[in-house]
């Protein structure tokens, strides 16, 4: 008989480049921290920064776009110290651009032209 495995996700945002890889390895994370959905939106609630049971269930399903503050709420609820949710919150920023930010130039690249004297109509 053979048993079928399931590839491991670590609970790291290393490598995560679309919402379900992220939404999976937050989901590792709450596993490792060994935390529910109910306890994760709890100890969030504990540290100042709630967010609801269906907002950690979100999160870890991918079943909408999350809020930044959502995910520093859900870290806080898993216990992760504010130097380690740095990685977690640079990975976010790469599965979820926000296009109010704009496109950050490659390396080296020249500043964009500055227009003077164009109005808009």
């Amino acid at each position: 008989m053979s048993v079928a495995t399931t590839p491991t996700v670590p609970p790291d945002p290393t490598g995560a480049a679309t919402p379900i890889e992220f939404a999976r390895r937050l989901r590792a994370l709450m596993d490792a921290c060994r935390r529910s959905l109910d306890s994760v939106a709890l100890r969030s609630r504990a540290a100042g920064t709630p967010i609801s049971r269906a907002t950690v269930h979100n999160l870890v399903t991918a079943r909408s776009v999350p809020r930044r503050d959502s995910l520093v709420a859900f870290l806080r609820g898993c216990g992760i110290p504010p130097r380690e949710q740095i990685r977690w919150l640079t990975a976010f920023d790469v599965v979820y651009p926000d296009p109010r930010r704009g496109a950050v130039p490659p390396r080296g690249a020249a500043p964009a032209p500055v227009l003077r004297g164009a109005r808009s109509h």
